[in-house]
């Protein structure tokens, strides 16, 4: 299980971004973590993979465990071993290394070359579209290819747990459906614990076990994805429904008053 408990964050020791995030994921599980621009959804997965450092982040309170390791300060590629691993935000590939060279340099934590060869099959197994452009350079590949090689290279290390940070971002409709469906997959075919940051909400929560919703550095609401498609803010301003199936604009939520209710 990643327990965080309490979590503050502060970057640059001035702004306080995390003001006591408390979330657990079980093993096993799909967690999705939802909120707007801004709520604090990267800076959580940050605390947890160790990346906060580079971007001059700073845990101030609380705890990260996994598995009853606490993660608090472990350097990234301590944090790897431990077997949690962060796909990025905007997939970030080596544009000049050709797909199979990227899924190497994933591998960097396996004892062997035939270990690391045992989990490219294993990841072009699940994601035919990168077997079929192994020799192609990673630069060349679509948006959707490009976010499938990321979440590829980071399967590499056998993760136990897999941060994903907006694996939607910029793709089409059929891609994002055919990317989930493959993190469906993983979860089910090998029990691989996910926790993913999305504003896809309605993507999200079709795969998720249960979500968070962030505001402003806040935990303000938890759930089973049911219950969260069926919470009436939910539904008005991350799946942009009102009433039964009926669609809403968002420029029509008076977002003050959520905010209200939810902040105090």
């Amino acid at each position: 299980m990643l327990a965080i408990d309490g979590l503050e964050v502060v970057y640059n020791r001035v702004a306080l971004v995390l003001k006591g995030v408390s979330l657990s994921v079980a093993r096993g599980s799909v967690v999705a973590l939802l909120g707007g621009n801004g709520a604090g959804k990267t800076t959580t997965l940050r605390a947890v993979s160790g990346l906060l450092a580079h971007e001059r982040g700073e845990v101030v309170s609380g705890s990260v465990s996994w598995m009853g390791e606490s993660l608090v300060r472990l350097s990234p590629d301590r944090t790897v071993k431990a077997g949690v691993v962060q796909v990025l935000e905007g997939r970030r590939v080596f544009e000049h290394l050709t797909v199979d060279e990227n899924l190497l340099s994933g591998a960097f934590t396996t004892k062997s070359l035939r270990q690391a060869r045992q989990a490219t099959s294993v990841v072009y197994d699940y994601f035919p579209r990168l077997a079929d452009r192994r020799r192609q350079h990673g630069g060349l590949l679509s948006g959707g290819e490009q976010q499938m090689l990321a979440i590829g290279r980071a399967l590499m290390s056998e993760p136990s747990l897999l941060l994903l940070d907006e694996p939607s971002l910029g793709l089409s409709p059929i891609m994002v459906s055919e990317i989930f469906e493959i993190i469906t997959r993983l979860n089910v075919d090998t029990g691989l614990t996910v926790l993913m940051v999305e504003q896809n909400a309605e993507a999200a929560l079709s795969i998720a076990h249960h979500g968070y919703v962030l505001e402003n550095g806040r935990v303000v609401l938890d759930g089973t994805s049911d219950e969260l498609r069926n919470n009436q803010d939910v539904s008005e301003f991350y799946l942009g429904l009102s009433g039964v199936g009926e669609r809403k604009s968002y420029r029509d939520v008076k977002t003050y008053r959520r905010r209200k209710r939810w902040l105090g």
